[in-house]
């Protein structure tokens, strides 16, 4: 049965990392825009509409294809800065 992680595009890089620490590197990990709290309804669906086919495509290819489409993605961060808050 496949397994995958949805996770919003802030985390990818995380995700990787924990899954290759847990020897599941070529976990697929399918990414939504970040945030995802505080959305409004049209947002949800118009982010979930965004990542279905993507998480269809997880649900049915082999694993092993899965693996070697997804190991090398998301190693690193996705470029974005944190904000830093004023004091």
């Amino acid at each position: 049965m496949p397994t995958a992680v949805i996770c919003s595009d802030e985390f990818a890089p995380l995700g990787r990392a924990e899954s290759q620490t847990l020897g599941m590197g070529g976990i697929p990990i399918a990414v939504i825009p970040h945030p995802l709290a505080g959305n409004t309804p049209d947002e949800v669906e118009r982010k979930a509409g965004a990542v279905a086919d993507e998480v269809m495509a997880i649900l049915t290819r082999p694993a092993d294809q899965l693996v070697a489409d997804y190991r090398g993605r998301f190693l690193r961060p996705m470029g974005k800065q944190l904000r830093q808050r004023s004091a």
